[in-house]
């Protein structure tokens, strides 16, 4: 079984009734190649998107290696944890948001060194060659009845909140056309396209974290740019609402048609998670 195969074996194996997510990667409508790569790991709460980059294969190989070696990192780490006073072997509870936000940032260097000295070993320079973005959360939990979410993203593939009917984008887009629109929209804008932030082709890569506890009922959404570059903000929160009383899977797949519909002009991978 190959690397994609297993991580999305994996990625897909919560089927039971007690499943509080469900994730789907869809090719698109003009793409050969689905370069995109996902994680659910709902026993440890840890939930991941990666949209490659970098020419036939190289993406799907980038978006691979990411995902794996971020999930690799962090199950590691709590393997390695040994105090009892951490209940981490089967949930990571009691685990400051200090320490988890340095752990996923541990886990963001690994994936970009190995895909970074991949590129190196071919020759590639600085800042090109094979590369993904990556978004996801880990939940951790406060106490016996709250909890955390720790959000991070590397690029423009994003991670929203839907609450009380309002979709609120909690990542931070690392693209020039975010640039430019923070910093007062002078001259041509952009292509919404071009990041200046991946895993892979620096030899640094900072991931953006936001952690906060998370209400009752809300929704959590990730989604590489196949989605939100096919659909608007209020198009895809008009879905959400809509499907409000449909499962999670329901939903998903209404979201993948809606971004195929509007063109599918990539690959559109989206991870819902309703951990209340």
């Amino acid at each position: 079984m190959g690397l994609k195969s297993f991580f999305n074996k994996l990625a897909q194996s919560p089927d039971s009734l007690n499943s509080y997510s469900c994730g789907i990667s869809d090719l698109g409508q003009k793409r050969k190649l689905n370069e995109d790569s996902y994680l659910i790991d709902e026993k440890l709460g840890l939930f991941i998107v990666a949209d490659g980059m970098g020419g036939h294969r190289a993406g799907e190989v980038a978006s691979n290696l990411a995902v794996k070696n971020i999930f690799s990192h962090i199950k590691t780490w709590l393997n390695e944890q040994n105090d009892s006073d951490l209940d981490v072997k089967n949930n990571p509870k009691f685990i400051n948001s200090e320490t988890i936000r340095q752990v996923i940032q541990d886990a963001i260097e690994g994936a970009n060194k190995k895909i970074h000295s991949n590129n190196l070993a071919q020759g590639i320079s600085e800042g090109q060659g094979m590369g993904t973005t990556v978004t996801g959360f880990w939940i951790s939990s406060i106490d016996e009845n709250n909890k955390e979410i720790h959000t991070f993203n590397v690029g423009d593939s994003r991670c929203y909140s839907f609450y009380q009917a309002e979709l609120t984008q909690l990542s931070t887009d690392h693209s020039h056309y975010q640039l430019w629109l923070d910093t007062g929209m002078e001259g041509e804008a952009p292509r919404h396209n071009i990041i200046y932030k991946a895993i892979g082709p620096w030899s640094k890569a900072v991931a953006d974290q936001y952690s906060y506890t998370i209400h009752t009922n809300e929704l959590f959404l990730l989604c590489s740019d196949g989605l939100h570059d096919m659909l608007s903000e209020q198009e895809i929160q008009d879905i959400l609402q809509k499907n409000s009383q449909a499962t999670l899977k329901q939903t998903t797949q209404a979201l993948i048609s809606a971004a195929n519909k509007a063109g599918g002009k990539d690959n559109v991978t989206i991870i819902l998670v309703k951990p209340n």
